[in-house]
């Protein structure tokens, strides 16, 4: 009995470890939310499926989003080049970064037979390293979530994000070539590119950074890029228009609280910022009309400097 007992023991134990989540080292400052460890194994094996020649599309959607170092090399494919999508715009501290998003079940198909045709059957599916991350933290403006997969080839390192309710794929990217691993903790990125040390570039008005403030399924299920786009372009005409003059020196911080019935505009300034023209801001701001959320609330935050350099994290 003691025996019996004993090895239900150690084989209960085994199975409460292997189903643990394979860790991985987090950059500093990077947000990382893991998985269930059967929930990889299901995106593992989707993947690996949809690579097949048996490719179903069980992995693809109508939103698709082709991330800006993928969109460098397919652009020029003739393939991709008249699919149905949207352009995306990824700000990313003073610089904008093209990207796509394919917005029907045809134009995804076709963005994953490209995807296919490169990977052919030489490939290794991984969970992503300390650089890949950094350079997908440094693209993007949202909690990192799994699953997050890497498929690596002898050319390419792919970065596959899948949504967790339904492993349907939302973000498919290239992640830069790593010359050399033994450095990858120090290496660092600023406008999706690898550099020795983070810029705070020049004085200027303009808009520094948008944030949102919710994960990918959370946004995907309660705005669209288009909303996104209206808000930004109403919100940078007004700022443009009241602040280009200015002579004084600040940040203003200005977040979006999108709700199904009413939206929530909330406000913050620092530094020598000039009140009078940021009073006509806010009622400018205020007295626009924005999209509402669809169901759930979403938190998009706005990031401008007067006169200011960049902040550096």
């Amino acid at each position: 009995m003691k025996k019996s007992i004993l090895i239900l023991f150690i084989f209960t134990s085994f199975l409460s470890n292997a189903q643990k989540s394979e860790t991985i080292t987090i950059p500093k400052g990077v947000v990382y939310k893991y998985a269930d460890a059967k929930v990889i194994e299901k995106a593992k094996k989707l993947i690996s499926d949809n690579l097949s020649s048996t490719n179903d599309y069980k992995i693809v959607q109508e939103n698709l989003i082709i991330g800006p170092e993928l969109w460098k090399r397919f652009k020029d494919n003739s393939k991709l080049q008249n699919i149905e999508g949207s352009k995306v715009e990824f700000h990313v501290d003073n610089v904008i970064l093209d990207g796509k998003m394919s917005q029907d079940m045809t134009a995804s198909k076709i963005v994953w037979d490209e995807f296919k045709n490169e990977v052919s059957n030489d490939y290794i599916i991984r969970k992503a390293n300390e650089q890949e991350l950094n350079y997908y933290w440094s693209v993007i403006s949202f909690d990192i979530e799994e699953p997050l997969l890497i498929v690596e080839t002898k050319e390419h390192t792919y970065i596959l994000n899948l949504l967790k309710k339904d492993l349907k794929l939302l973000w498919l990217d290239e992640a830069p070539k790593q010359n050399n691993t033994n450095q990858v903790a120090y290496k660092q990125y600023q406008d999706g590119k690898e550099i020795d040390s983070i810029s705070k570039g020049e004085k200027e008005t303009a808009l520094e950074k948008v944030i949102f403030l919710n994960s990918d399924e959370e946004l995907q299920a309660n705005t669209s890029m288009e909303d996104l786009e209206l808000i930004l372009k109403k919100t940078n005409q007004i700022f443009d228009e009241l602040f280009k003059n200015s002579m004084k020196s600040g940040k203003i911080m200005v977040e979006f609280e999108l709700k199904k019935k009413k939206n929530e505009i909330t406000y913050a300034v620092k530094d020598d910022l000039d009140l009078d023209i940021m009073k006509v801001f806010e009622q400018r701001v205020n007295s626009e009309i924005y999209p509402n959320s669809k169901k759930d609330p979403i938190k998009l935050r706005l990031l401008y400097k007067v006169n200011s350099l960049n902040d550096v994290e």
